[in-house]
């Protein structure tokens, strides 16, 4: 008696580990179709977006951003449960033009099922500036496929257009919920007119113009502010800047007044510093909202509060009067 149960029992283990094999086979294939606790499941490519995704999502989506926690999304590589994500994804939130190559061929390879939207076409995009003539050095690489500049988020007034196609998104994807979509942009929209009007109220009278950063991050910034950009941007962040380099970047920083020298949080600074002890100025950070690091996750830093240290930096280093 005895022995049939044990062989009752063996055969129900057996049965369940092949229903549960084939369970597990089928998941991948219905992943479009779900959700998880009826959450959409969408993956942006770094952050910015995946703030925007959020907020406009709100409780009806869940986001993954494809770029690692403190990393660089220029040099985005895809580990194999990032590109999982991209399987299981019903909609991809992404930047084309060789923003993030290997993101763009995960995205070709996706069936139609998914909802694939390139950001950048949200936007008029910029040539990218010359570097500054006269240095010397390796190409910083961030030029898009046709010379046009990928760092429209920087400036929080195209920002709101990237969002409200992120909005548009959501609204065809899950129309049962469009006004919840509407309601959650036009919320985060406010911020960020709120955030672009006092950008431009305090950087309307400055004694200096020019913000000398250490790579090519504030064409859409500067152009929106009536600023200009002196980006160091034919000087490798490795490697320290040749006498000819440094000559023409102090030439240019001493004619326009500058007193400070940028750098950024997820680049070494050590090119800002070499450049600002030879002219005699201070550093600080400016921040082009790429990504966060861990530290800053922990203290509660978004797009707004990281931008609004960048406004505190600009009109200290630019001395503008408020």
């Amino acid at each position: 008696m005895t022995t049939m149960r044990q062989r009752s029992f063996a055969g129900l283990l057996t049965a369940l580990a092949i229903f549960g094999l084939s369970a597990c086979g089928t998941s991948n294939a219905t992943a479009k179709n779900a959700t998880t606790a009826g959450r959409i499941p969408v993956v942006a490519n770094f952050y910015p977006v995946q703030e925007a995704a959020q907020r406009i999502g709100g409780k009806r989506v869940t986001v993954s951003d494809l770029t690692p926690v403190g990393g660089e999304p220029h040099d985005l590589e895809l580990s194999p449960s990032a590109v999982q994500r991209l399987d299981d994804a019903k909609v991809v939130l992404y930047m084309g033009r060789g923003f993030q190559p290997q993101v763009e061929e995960a995205v070709r390879d996706l069936p139609s099922s998914t909802t694939r939207v390139d950001l950048l076409k949200s936007v008029d995009l910029l040539p990218v500036e010359a570097g500054l003539a006269g240095t010397n050095g390796k190409v910083d690489g961030e030029t898009l496929q046709g010379g046009v500049d990928p760092h429209v988020w920087v400036d929080p007034h195209r920002f709101v257009q990237i969002a409200a196609t992120v909005a548009k998104t959501f609204e065809r994807v899950d129309p049962e919920h469009a006004g919840e979509y509407r309601a959650n942009l036009a919320a985060y929209t406010a911020e960020l007119d709120r955030l672009d009007r006092d950008f431009a109220a305090a950087l309307a009278q400055c004694r200096s113009r020019t913000i000398v950063t250490s790579h090519r991050a504030f064409g859409y910034f500067a152009q929106r502010y009536h600023l200009e950009q002196v980006a160091i941007a034919g000087i490798s962040p490795d490697e320290e800047p040749d006498p000819q380099s440094l000559e023409a970047v102090a030439a240019e920083a001493k004619r326009k007044h500058v007193k400070v020298i940028f750098f950024e949080s997820l680049v070494p600074k050590k090119l800002s510093e070499t450049i600002a002890n030879e002219i005699g100025a201070s550093t600080d950070s400016l921040n082009p909202v790429e990504g966060l690091t861990r530290p800053q996750l922990e203290q509660g830093l978004t797009y707004e509060k990281i931008q609004r240290q960048n406004l505190a930096s600009l009109v200290k280093g630019l001395r503008c009067r408020r």
